[in-house]
């Protein structure tokens, strides 16, 4: 393909140098990511389990019910026969029962030196039945045991959402073979063979339309509503659900690598990757249970040193203990923030980590790249202003016939005018590219040029002083033959329908906003005049780009929004890439921190505002648990609380109640 350049910047591309030192830049990114994440995990509550492994949920309904009837048949022995052996008994038996897991967990981590909350609960429930408490030392347990049942269904429940990603691509699907049709596995086909998609059915995997028209359901993938016709050399993807017609399609991916795949192991591994301040709780929870064991040992000594009976003593002390469990503290971060990631995911916002929504939340400035994503980096002819007596149509006629031959953007556009206005075209003859300035050709004999005004002022002379005048904020092509200027055609860029709304939802959120272009000072002026951005910055080559990214991000929480392709670089140095059409651009997926799978930019302040409410909802969690469980453990030192009111409110009613508040944020945004 033969490169032209004009007075316009559009659609910049990038070298293959630049792209794979973006890659590795990425990589490497994504590597810190990880071993940051990695520096710490929480593993204070069983409900871990359920974000990795499917729960048996029934084995854990027969043990909770198993442990209520038994505390059951205890109560009625004890109000029967007061104290008693039976009674102790079955109570421990209801004990036993509830923490068959928790015990036993409890045990090994005091065997390691490691005194979590399993160990908090075993030692608290055992020690009130030393203490002659049976009924509270196996009401501790059970409902401990019942936070941690709530917990594991909350993180089951993420878990089988983002099951259901994956469960939008069919096992199997039909293709063609010499001998008809034949039902096979999606991971035994290979790019290149062809499947056929009756109404009705799930694409099984991404390729190109050959045959049929249909519309097709693609919100798996983009998160939007409205279906979209699709037609021969259309691109279809494995998740969406074709409608009405028949489709046969040349598959294009295999199946672990379409975009729904890399959706799902994208989600994944975002679990895994820890914001700060859930990596900050995750390091002071390894401190926190053994400074609870020193409390609630001294408040135990305390206690009986001021005359309290020595049951007294360690009850109260026990009291501390059990108040003082981490779990709703622990665990609230975790389920909000993957709740948030899952909830987007649904929405066709891919978040690569837990941390970048965090730094969505406390943005300063947004920079967008212009040209594809304030743009779509589509010319349109919108201006023609002949010279002499030429006409308009004798300026497009001569351009759009040299431009024929031609494959820069200002050629598409040039030539999509002509054809809709009828234009007729004239026959080339020799024709000649010239890298960086324009193009020359023969019409009848005659030489003609179109390109930019360096070309023209080397080739004819000066610009008329008609066409200087002209003041435009758009991209210019000059059309001349060897003895004058015939005349000039202005193209300008198409900007997106929802650009506009979008900067004025992110300026109302009281973030500035910016705006980085190649293009000319005149041509940006006007883009951000009319969108409303608050500064801009024209003539920027991509390695300047990274420079003002680099130095924007040092005055504030930078992010920075473009197409995932020709500024890989500047979306890797911002505080937060953004990459619009991720579902069409496999950089975009690579190189971005946040991909909005379909080119719509008004999902951006959806990722802003979802951020906001995850990180509201973290601190209004951590609140309620520090504060509720300030209350409780004073009421604990005054010897006012009771064990049933530790495990009640300040553990087993504050984690619900902190679940059904992070849980709330799965929804589809």
């Amino acid at each position: 393909m033969i490169l032209v350049s004009y007075d316009v910047n559009v659609g910049e591309r990038k070298s293959t140098t630049t792209l794979m030192t973006t890659a590795s830049e990425t990589s490497l990114r994504g590597q810190k990511s990880m071993s940051a994440a990695s520096e710490s995990v929480c593993t204070f509550c069983a409900a871990q389990e359920a974000r990795k492994k499917q729960v048996n949920f029934r084995n854990e309904y027969a043990s909770m019910a198993v442990s209520i009837a038994l505390l059951s048949v205890g109560l009625a022995a004890l109000l029967l026969f007061g104290e008693s052996v039976l009674a102790t008994v079955l109570f421990l038996l209801s004990t036993l029962a509830a923490g068959k897991d928790i015990i036993p967990r409890g045990i090994r981590g005091a065997a390691n030196i490691h005194l979590d909350v399993n160990f908090l609960m075993t030692f608290a429930s055992f020690a009130a039945f030393l203490i002659g408490a049976p009924l509270e030392g196996a009401a501790v347990m059970l409902l401990f045991s019942v936070a941690e049942l709530l917990e594991m269904k909350a993180n089951d429940r993420v878990r089988v959402e983002l099951e259901s990603l994956l469960n939008l691509k069919p096992h199997t699907v039909s293709i063609l073979t010499d001998d008809g049709e034949d039902e096979v596995l999606v991971e035994e086909v290979e790019p290149g063979q062809l499947i056929i998609i009756r109404p009705g059915e799930r694409i099984g995997l991404d390729g190109t339309v050959v045959e049929g028209v249909s519309d097709v359901d693609q919100s798996p993938i983009t998160g939007e509503s409205i279906p979209v016709m699709k037609e021969s050399g259309d691109i279809v993807y494995a998740g969406s659900i074709n409608q009405n017609g028949y489709l046969k399609v040349e598959v294009s991916r295999a199946a672990g690598e379409t975009v729904l795949a890399r959706i799902v192991e994208e989600v994944e591994e975002a679990q895994e990757r820890k914001a700060p301040t859930e990596r900050l709780i995750s390091r002071v929870s390894h401190v926190y249970t053994p400074a609870v064991v020193a409390g609630s040992v001294l408040l135990s000594f305390v206690s009986y040193l001021l005359g309290a009976p020595i049951e007294l003593a360690v009850y109260r002390g026990l009291t501390l203990l059990v108040t003082s469990c981490p779990c709703a503290f622990a665990i609230s971060i975790p389920v909000t923030m993957v709740s948030s990631l899952t909830g987007l995911a649904r929405s066709g916002i891919l978040v690569k980590g837990a941390e970048f929504i965090e730094r969505m939340s406390q943005t300063d400035l947004v920079a967008f790249d212009k040209t594809g994503t304030l743009t779509r980096a589509e010319l349109v002819v919108s201006g023609i202003h002949p010279v002499g007596e030429n006409t308009q149509e004798d300026v497009i006629s001569l351009a759009a016939s040299l431009e024929t031959l031609s494959e820069h953007p200002v050629s598409t556009a040039i030539l999509e005018y002509a054809k809709a206005n009828g234009i007729r075209l004239n026959r080339v003859g020799s024709f000649e590219a010239i890298p960086g300035y324009g193009i020359r050709g023969t019409i009848d004999g005659q030489i003609y040029f179109v390109g930019n005004r360096a070309l023209i002022e080397e080739e004819v002379g000066e610009i008329p002083e008609q066409l200087n005048q002209i003041s435009s904020g758009k991209s210019l092509a000059y059309l001349s033959n060897e003895r004058e200027v015939l005349g000039m055609i202005l193209l300008s860029d198409t900007l997106r329908t929802e650009a506009k709304s979008t900067i004025e939802a992110i300026k109302a959120m009281g973030i500035r906003t910016a705006m980085l272009t190649g293009d000319r000072s005149e041509i940006a002026r006007q883009v951000a005049a009319e969108l409303g951005i608050d500064d801009f910055y024209p003539g920027l080559l991509p390695s300047d780009k990274v420079d003002l990214i680099e130095k924007l991000a040092g005055e504030g929480q930078t992010i920075m929004v473009g197409d995932g392709v020709n500024d890989a670089p500047a979306l890797a140095a911002a505080d937060v890439g953004v990459a619009l059409g991720g579902i069409s651009s496999d950089i975009a997926l690579e190189t971005a921190d946040i991909a909005l799978m379909e080119e719509d930019l008004s999902k951006l302040p959806v990722v802003m505002i979802q951020s906001r409410r995850a990180m509201s909802v973290v601190k209004q969690n951590i609140t309620a648990s520090v504060a509720i469980k300030a209350v409780v453990a004073a009421l604990a030192i005054l010897g006012i609380s009771s064990l049933w009111l530790a495990i009640g409110v300040g553990d087993m009613g504050l984690t619900l109640a902190v679940l059904a508040n992070a849980l709330r944020l799965v929804r589809k945004s």
